[in-house]
């Protein structure tokens, strides 16, 4: 390439310069046109700063100094088609240079406003080395967590998904979901069409809580997808025996939002129980509300058939001690005061059948004396307040 005389050489670095003042904010530094900053902003909050220096031009590309930021999404500048493929004789305008570096910045952030979004109310993070794909992590029932990847496209476009076998059951196709199947990106609905799969991934993992939770608690818990019923046994005691009792609870599908049926398959003799437990459900389920479980069905059943259970003592006919004023039946982890005849097997307080034993020696209902060691050991009774506790020294 001829050398360009001075003058024609300070005219071309004077055009190149007004080139990119009327397209960019720009800093000439030192006094010199040929080095520059040039601010580029490319989202609300997102500003960038460039250094170039064009003093060679246009017999080598200009040397550019950028920030690390600006690096991770453009590369290594030496290595842009405009600058290996410098041509001397036909140079690149320094704008077009400018122009690239920017477009790079664009895309990257092009999904900028979407991530904002959807991080708002999602775990969101993007994929490395991509613009586009943004991993989504969904929290739910359990603390279990469902991840997978949506792909944004420009309009209009509806997004992507990149979704695990376990979702895609859980979620069913997209072109079901109406967000999705009359996508109108002016709306940008992203973030609707995010809690839409949300709600779904909750519904179902939220029964598979729900039935994790009966299992733990109940007898022969079994769940069938194809009718979504729900078969579990309670256990009780009446009269001394042991008795189950089958229930079946059907599943509507958009449970919780509506209630569920609940059915007792078993027989029950005692029609007084069979009424109390009717009515605990139905008080239950007219009051039902999505933050309502089953559990909480089957406890109130529960302690239903607990209450009929109960017995009084034989002697002091009540169910709390006079002495300790504790039950003479609990459920599992509470205390009682509580002791049978090994005859008769009737219910007695402790301390009630330990005072019986002393006065009389036999059971109050049988009047069989019970065998040697026979029932508790002796309870000590509690200090009479009135007596002011130690005796007075008489002596």
């Amino acid at each position: 390439m001829a050398e360009i005389p001075p003058e024609e050489r300070d005219a071309l670095l004077a055009t190149e310069a007004q080139q990119v003042m009327n397209e960019y904010q720009t800093e000439i530094v030192n006094g010199s046109i040929s080095r520059m900053r040039i601010y580029l902003s490319i989202t609300i909050d997102k500003h960038y700063v460039l250094g170039i220096d064009y003093s060679n031009y246009p017999a080598s590309p200009p040397m550019l100094t950028l920030q690390e930021a600006v690096k991770k999404v453009v590369g290594d500048p030496s290595n842009f088609d405009i600058i290996k493929n410098w041509n001397a004789e036909n140079p690149p305008h320094i704008a077009e240079i400018i122009r690239e570096i920017e477009g790079k910045l664009y895309e990257d952030n092009k999904y900028w406003e979407q991530e904002r979004i959807m991080s708002g109310e999602f775990d969101t993070k993007k994929v490395a080395g991509t613009s586009n794909k943004f991993k989504i992590r969904i929290m739910t029932y359990g603390l279990k967590e469902y991840p997978f990847i949506i792909i944004l496209r420009d309009p209009p476009n509806p997004p992507e998904f990149e979704l695990s076998p376990e979702i895609e059951q859980m979620v069913g196709p997209l072109e079901n979901i109406s967000i999705y199947k009359e996508w109108d990106a002016s709306t940008n609905p992203i973030i609707d069409l995010l809690r839409e799969i949300s709600w779904k991934i909750d519904k179902h993992s939220r029964l598979g809580f729900e039935i994790e939770l009966l299992e733990n608690a109940l007898k022969n818990v079994t769940y069938d997808p194809a009718t979504r019923k729900i078969a579990a046994e309670v256990k009780g005691a009446l009269k001394t025996s042991d008795v189950i009792f089958k229930f079946a609870v059907d599943i509507p599908e958009d449970y919780p939002a509506s209630r569920p049926s609940i059915s007792l398959l078993s027989k029950v003799e005692d029609d007084n129980l069979a009424k109390q437990m009717h009515d605990s459900v139905g008080n239950m389920l007219e009051l039902w509300s999505p933050f309502n479980f089953l559990i909480d069905l089957f406890n109130s059943i529960s302690k239903t058939i607990f209450k009929a259970s109960v017995m009084v003592c034989i002697v002091c006919h009540s169910l709390e001690c006079p002495i300790c004023g504790q039950s003479i039946s609990a459920l599992e982890g509470e205390e009682s005061c509580t002791a049978t005849c090994p005859h008769c097997q009737k219910p007695y307080h402790a301390h009630c059948w330990q005072k019986n034993i002393e006065s009389i020696g036999k059971c109050a209902y049988c009047l069989r004396p019970p065998p040697p060691r026979a029932g508790p050991p002796p309870v000590t009774s509690p200090p009479d307040e009135s007596s002011g506790g130690e005796e007075p020294d008489i002596s």
